[in-house]
């Protein structure tokens, strides 16, 4: 039943938890970002690191790409780096900041995106914190997932299939809502970014499509990965196309998660996007007067 139908007792308790909440998601981002900035000045321990700058340790994979696909110079701590050479080139004029201060950008990036979606309360959600403190990019794939289904910025899919890569089934969401312009660009795009790099330097292209053929081997795997990656991956391009179908666009970010290579906790921060595309959904709802958000 819609709020209009409701006893004035009923709204007036409504508009309150509306005015509580409203203040106290600011103090539920602010607790979030002290304790994340204790973790990062290593006053307080993550996962039972020290910070020491590498709890950051994806970022610090991204940061010390002197050879990126040659795991074994990489410094205690750092992650292993997956990702195309086009987030090589994307990442350079950062790496020419000293690491510390590539760091705290970098987070500052992470809460910045949750500042533009208007959730910075997430902040506090676990995926969110991990993401932000270990310096994973699903943060900011949330924001592009956002962009694409607000704005249809179809060649946003680029950011996920160049770095992610399976999660990119997803692009299915355009196929389902007949957007086959979209999709043709989503495709193009990241085509064109992969043509003119391979042509720039073919060697690390080639380095970079030989770690994808080795991933089965090479990639941790964890508990929650014990639905095998194609099944995922099916499953992830299948609610890709309910969620196009059904109009409800907050479960694409949950089919892209469903496609990760590597179900991490900080893959869970794309729910970021789901929280704003149903906040989406339920303010157009309020503009017309509707009962419900899908």
């Amino acid at each position: 039943m819609g709020t209009a139908f409701a006893s004035p007792r009923a709204r007036e308790l409504s508009a309150r938890i509306s005015g509580l909440w409203r203040v106290g998601r600011w103090g539920v981002f602010a607790g979030a970002l002290v304790y994340c900035t204790l973790v990062l000045t290593g006053v307080v321990s993550y996962s039972g690191m020290r910070a020491e700058g590498m709890v950051m340790g994806d970022a610090a994979a991204y940061y010390y790409l002197d050879t990126p696909y040659d795991w074994s110079d990489r410094p205690p701590g750092a992650g292993e780096f997956r990702y195309s050479p086009a987030f090589v080139w994307a990442v350079a004029p950062l790496r020419l900041l000293p690491w510390e201060l590539f760091a705290a950008l970098w987070f500052a990036a992470h809460v910045g995106v949750l500042l533009y979606l208007r959730i910075p309360w997430m902040l506090a959600f676990p995926g969110v914190i991990d993401d932000a403190v270990r310096g994973n990019i699903n943060t900011f794939l949330a924001l592009a997932v956002v962009l694409i289904a607000r704005r249809a910025a179809a060649p946003f899919w680029g950011a996920i299939l160049l770095t992610k890569v399976t999660p990119g089934v997803a692009v299915v969401w355009h196929l389902a809502r007949r957007e086959y312009r979209e999709f043709a660009a989503a495709v193009a795009v990241t085509a064109a970014v992969v043509g003119i790099g391979y042509l720039l330097d073919p060697q690390l292209w080639s380095q970079w499509f030989g770690s994808l053929a080795a991933a089965p081997e090479t990639y941790p795997a964890t508990v929650a990965q014990a639905v095998p990656l194609p099944l995922r991956i099916a499953l992830a391009a299948g609610l890709s196309a309910f969620a196009a179908r059904s109009g409800r666009a907050w479960l694409l970010p949950v089919a892209v998660i469903a496609a990760m290579p590597g179900l991490w906790t900080s893959a869970f921060a794309l729910l970021a996007a789901s929280v704003a595309l149903y906040n989406d959904a339920r303010q157009k709802v309020r503009e017309t007067g509707g009962d419900h958000a899908r």
